[in-house]
């Protein structure tokens, strides 16, 4: 019998993938394979303008409970981007994700500002990608965005992976409402997350469970977790209780 809640922080629902159709029932197939009870959902794609991906997620979504869809929203289209976080969050986006390596602004410029002012004031979570400074997605950069808005609970997806994870825990030491996010290196190294828990500031109670799916496996990730040695109390809070907490599920 299945106890344990888990919760995905970051999945997709892609058209198609592997050149076969893909969409809710699909989704949800792969989230029952390893037991994940409820996921975050963005649409797949980062066209430059995401409005028309973000409707069409939201309709998708609608009437499914154990999907909880964000939106994705270009910072670099101003008022346009404003407006649609805003009739995206009313139509039923649980959070906002920002992709600067892909629609080309670093993280921590200013046209970031009022999207996070907008989450703050909306009471959601922001999704952040990060990667590399040349990208415009350092996780030093995300801590810069963070403490202008402590405020706004901030998931890093991949914290830092692969080369800038201590760059990703030095952010969350220094930001209270940065998590990590597992998203790839759970799957990858997931000894890698269970030495930030064992060797720094950032324990358990600061980590949430993605999966990346379809293009990442999710039972890869889900069993990368249960299978490195954390406690029990750890491995619940990274897999659900973090998650289930910020989203209050």
């Amino acid at each position: 019998m299945k106890t344990q809640f888990i919760a995905d922080f970051e999945a997709y629902m892609p058209a198609e993938f592997n050149d076969q159709s893909y969409g809710k029932s699909e989704l949800l197939s792969l989230a029952d394979e390893v037991g994940i009870d409820v996921c975050v959902v963005f649409p797949a794609g980062v066209p430059p303008d995401p409005r028309p991906l973000n409707a069409d997620l939201l309709q998708k979504a609608v009437g499914e409970p154990r999907i909880l869809p964000g939106c994705l929203i270009n910072p670099t289209m101003g008022v346009d981007a404003s407006d649609d976080l805003k009739r995206c969050v009313d139509q039923g986006a649980r959070t906002v994700k920002l992709m600067a390596a892909l629609h080309g602004y670093r993280v921590d410029s200013t046209c970031a500002d009022p999207i996070m002012e907008q989450a703050a004031s909306l009471g959601i979570p922001a999704t952040i990608h990060s990667g590399s400074p040349m990208s415009g997605c350092s996780p030093q950069y995300i801590g810069n965005l963070a403490r202008r808005h402590p405020d706004v609970t901030i998931i890093m997806d991949h914290m830092g992976y692969r080369e800038w994870v201590g760059l990703a825990v030095d952010a969350a030491a220094e930001n209270a409402n940065v998590y990590l996010g597992t998203t790839l290196i759970a799957a990858a190294e997931p000894i890698s997350i269970k030495n930030i828990v064992r060797g720094s500031s950032v324990g358990a109670d600061r980590i949430v469970f993605g999966s990346n799916s379809p293009s990442g496996v999710a039972s890869h990730g889900v069993n990368g977790i249960r299978n490195v040695g954390f406690t029990a109390q750890e491995e619940s809070l990274i897999l659900g209780q973090n998650l289930k907490q910020i989203y209050q599920l």
